[in-house]
């Protein structure tokens, strides 16, 4: 796909799901006077969570961007996988830090469908890593990639391992 359609795609959908929808989601959850979770400790390490979760949002798509992809957005076929800093944890460690985002968002602002708004992309990301990411990663990569998948868990790194 040609780089400056991606790269206007990767901005739309950052715009959409990092504002559009959760400003959305706020307005519902005012209009139907739906549970608001006001506490000042909550809003604090929220705003922690927050900062890491952008952070690592932000260095997981400079990842991308070394590896020739324009954008992470999902419709972007890979180069290369990437073997390198959170992904020698975990295979998505970019959706973990979209979610760390979202739910330190919620913490901050308190709406309950915010919380909603994270289960929702939990189950999309669940079901967009199993049945498009990996199996289009290992058509295109074979081997070395179901080397990866024995060393690197999808989600979160098991000490116990």
């Amino acid at each position: 796909m040609k780089r400056g359609v991606v790269l206007l795609l990767g901005i739309f959908i950052l715009v959409t799901f990092y504002f559009v929808v959760p400003m959305l989601l706020i307005r519902l959850n005012i209009i139907y006077n739906l549970p608001i979770y006001n506490n000042s400790l909550l809003r604090s390490f929220g705003f922690v969570i927050f900062l890491f979760g952008f952070s690592a949002t932000l260095y997981t798509t400079h990842q991308h961007l070394l590896t020739g992809r324009v954008t992470p957005v999902v419709i972007e076929s890979p180069k290369k996988f990437i073997l390198r800093g959170f992904y020698r944890y975990s295979r998505n460690p970019m959706y973990i830090a979209v979610l760390l985002t979202f739910l330190g968002i919620f913490m901050i602002l308190g709406h309950l469908l915010l919380i909603v708004y994270i289960l929702l992309a939990i189950i999309t990301f669940q079901l967009v890593v199993i049945y498009k990411e990996e199996p289009e990663l290992k058509k295109k990569f074979g081997k070395e990639y179901e080397e990866y998948v024995k060393k690197v868990p999808r989600w979160f790194p098991n000490p116990f391992r």
